[in-house]
């Protein structure tokens, strides 16, 4: 796994500069996945493909079919620039396999759900929070922590979303070895941030 990045568009690999179009960003909830890639898109010329949307309908509804959701991660993965996130692993291997680079945000779990019940009163008082209640948050707290915390199991299918760990994302990921910048820290989010920032 590589921790150096260079200039806006460009991720050094054992001293060369590689190009970088297609950026997969990924996490558990928390994480900041989704902060990240909008401002890796921000500017509006490299599209920015939020996973859930796809994985789920309304992005946290009932789960899509499998095989409508593998020709939609095709499909993006063919394009010639994009920027990706999401938690998920095994259903979005062409994502992995056609990122230039992988960024996989790994907070500790009390940095996560800190960041998780923050986002969930900010959008209460903004009367946005479609997940309203008690009841939904500690639901979803539950099972995000079971990414941070859990084991690897082998997965019942290809979209076995929760078989997804952390413990599995680092046996997958690991897989992609120099292409996988692996961020755990405010300190080197923020150096990463400053160094896409001063291409």
């Amino acid at each position: 796994m590589n921790d150096q990045w260079h200039q806006a568009s460009f991720l050094v690999v054992d001293g060369i500069e590689v190009k970088v179009n297609r950026i997969h960003v990924n996490g558990g909830a928390g994480s900041g996945k989704t902060t990240l890639a909008r401002m890796l898109g921000r500017d509006g010329s490299c599209p920015v493909f939020e996973l859930d949307a796809i994985g789920y309908v309304g992005g946290s509804g009932q789960k899509r079919p499998l095989a409508d959701k593998l020709v939609e991660v095709q499909g993006i993965a063919e394009q010639p620039v994009w920027v990706s996130e999401g938690i998920f692993l095994w259903w979005t291997e062409a994502l992995l396999d056609q990122a230039d680079c992988i960024v996989w945000l790994d907070p500790p779990w009390r940095v996560a759900c800190w960041r998780i019940l923050a986002r969930h009163m900010k959008a209460s008082i903004r009367r946005a929070n479609t997940h309203e209640g008690l009841k939904r948050l500690w639901h979803f707290l539950l099972g995000a922590r079971r990414y941070y915390v859990g084991p690897i199991r082998q997965p019942a299918s290809l979209d076995d979303d929760g078989a997804v760990t952390r413990a599995a994302t680092l046996l997958v990921l690991g897989q992609y070895g120099k292409k996988v910048v692996r961020i755990t820290g405010r300190g080197n989010y923020r150096s990463f941030v400053h160094s896409i920032g001063s291409g």
